[in-house]
């Protein structure tokens, strides 16, 4: 689980990395994203699996 929190709003990129990461590597299967976007900033969970 990878939790990302910043106030910049750039999640997309934070995910575009692990999902390029994982590709690359050969080391998961699949890739969830769950929002959770607040006021103040953006925060957003990746989970990371292997099946």
């Amino acid at each position: 689980m990878i939790e990302y929190v910043s106030p910049r709003r750039m999640s997309g990129l934070a995910v575009g990395i692990v999902r390029g990461l994982a590709a690359y590597f050969d080391e998961a299967d699949r890739i969830d994203v769950l929002p959770t976007t607040s006021e103040e900033g953006e925060r957003v969970s990746i989970h990371v699996r292997r099946t």
